[in-house]
């Protein structure tokens, strides 16, 4: 599995500590760079970006990278980050525990909460970062699974890791629509990562399991216009004041959930490429909302922008920001589904 991880090195110039400091607070949230060793610090990335997917190819110097709470609390972030380590090793410490990644391992972190990476040498890695609703989990489940290694000798990690990798290595050079898929199916994957992970958890406390049960129903009655919390609990034999219980701990409605989820599944499926030419209505019928003024006004409410906004702002962005460079030929394929994230 080792010629996997043979990535050409990246062509650009290497920078030093003050422009990376810029950097990556530009492309990621704000954090704190702190070089390690007497050596000169020297680091450069790459970027290409597909739909709100971003993915990243990274070389640097030892550092230690920290998401401090005093960032934290200067402004809200819905990104999430996962790290994929080509070379070298990465210490990824978050909500009280710690993961070592060595070559071919990944983790996922969540930039809402502080969190901190120790690289004790020049490393060499690829990280992805996306909105938190694309993973269809309230934020409480997700910080049981965040520092946590998934390692490439896993059952799993020999089928999701490298496809990430690919998805790194080929995603410029696919055609927009393409690389939206392989984007798509690369979260999935993670999905799947992340669930096996949490069933332990859950299955040794019922009211987690619950609540994973009832997150099921709703995603596959999502296109239920009719979809309410007396249809919900009746289908899983609870009383109404049992389900808005459960949902309660996790400081969201069952009405609430149900309309995020609902605009975050239009909102992915107005930046498809392949679904370009669906009228926006139909799009929101698919998922329950079929009154168009009221998901209109839903959707801007949510996003900052109308359906149609969004959809052209999708289509036209650049794909790669200033500071980090997009790599070799990696451009124009992507140009056309790019949105940025900041």
């Amino acid at each position: 599995m080792a010629e996997i991880f043979e990535f050409p090195p990246l062509q650009m110039p290497f920078v030093g500590i003050d422009e990376w400091r810029r950097d990556v607070t530009e492309h990621f949230v704000p954090l704190d760079v702190h070089p390690l060793g007497d050596g000169p610090f020297r680091a450069r990335a790459s970027r290409v970006d597909v739909g709100e997917v971003s993915v990243f190819r990274i070389e640097h110097s030892a550092s230690i990278v920290a998401r401090t709470p005093a960032l934290v609390s200067r402004g809200a972030t819905d990104l999430i980050k996962v790290s994929l380590q080509l070379s070298g090793e990465e210490l990824i410490e978050q909500d009280g525990r710690v993961a070592l990644l060595h070559a071919g391992d990944l983790a996922i972190y969540d930039t809402s909460r502080p969190y901190s990476l120790r690289f004790d040498g020049d490393t060499s890695l690829v990280v992805l970062t996306f909105p938190h609703g694309y993973l269809d989990i309230p934020r409480e489940e997700l910080a049981a699974v965040t520092a946590t290694a998934f390692p490439l000798e896993s059952l799993l990690g020999r089928v999701v890791n490298p496809f990430l990798v690919g998805l790194a290595q080929s995603l410029g050079e696919l055609p927009a629509e393409h690389g939206q898929r392989l984007a798509r199916t690369g979260l999935d994957l993670l999905m799947t990562l992340i669930h096996t992970q949490l069933k332990e958890g859950v299955r040794r406390d019922p009211r987690r399991q619950l609540l994973h049960e009832v997150l099921g129903t709703i995603d596959r009655l999502l296109g239920d216009p009719e979809l309410s919390p007396t249809q919900i609990a009746a289908a899983h034999f609870i009383s109404t004041r049992h389900l808005h219980a459960v949902f309660a701990e996790h400081d969201v409605t069952v009405a609430g959930w149900i309309r995020e989820r609902r605009l975050e599944h239009i909102r992915r499926d107005l930046a498809d490429a392949q679904l370009a030419e669906v009228p926006i209505a139909r799009i929101a019928a698919r998922w329950g909302l079929v009154n168009p003024a009221h998901f209109s006004r839903l959707f801007r409410a949510t996003f900052g922008q109308s359906p149609t906004e969004y959809r052209t702002a999708t289509a036209h962005e650049p794909a790669a920001g200033s500071g980090f460079e997009p790599a070799a030929e990696a451009l124009e394929p992507a140009r056309s589904a790019a949105i940025s994230l900041r």
